[in-house]
């Protein structure tokens, strides 16, 4: 487990790829099937801007000849000043891939925990990500981390 580094970028956007792929069977409706001209220096954009970022880390696990097996992003988030929230600082899973090939030899626990202690070490109290409808697998995944369900966000077409 390690920080990403910029040399890294083939490598995250191949994961990136899975999970867009998978997000895109899942919610047709949300995420884009085909790929867009330009997607690739957006990408890179995001991966510098991450990069540089004090309240986001990405993190990479590695096999036995270093190859990029798999990554987790993390951003911190304060609560907004309200007199009806209980201030915290709590950490949101923006990704969690792990290469097929690599699944289920817990690569994907290494990442949590290890974004989890980033998290914690930052002040972080709480560890928040989003599962869309239909990904029985993460759910099932996160579950067996003792994640529980903390709202729903419901949608219809218009």
């Amino acid at each position: 487990m390690r920080p990403a580094r910029a040399a890294d970028r083939d490598a995250l956007h191949l994961l990136w790829d899975e999970a867009e792929a998978l997000h895109a069977r899942l919610q047709p409706r949300v995420f884009r099937v085909e790929k867009k001209s330009g997607e690739q220096l957006e990408r890179t954009i995001r991966l510098t801007r991450i990069l540089a970022a004090r309240d986001e880390a990405l993190l990479v696990a590695v096999d036995d000849e270093k190859a990029v097996c798999g990554l987790l992003h993390v951003q911190l988030y304060d609560t907004p000043p309200s007199a009806l929230m209980v201030p915290a600082r709590r950490g949101h899973l923006e990704d969690l891939v792990v290469a097929k090939k690599y699944r289920r030899r817990g690569c994907g626990r290494a990442l949590m925990e290890a974004g989890a202690a980033w998290a914690r070490a930052r002040g972080a109290t709480e560890l928040l990500l989003t599962v869309w409808a239909g990904n029985a697998r993460a759910e099932r995944f996160y579950k067996k981390l003792g994640y529980r369900r903390l709202s729903q966000v419901l949608g219809t077409a218009l």
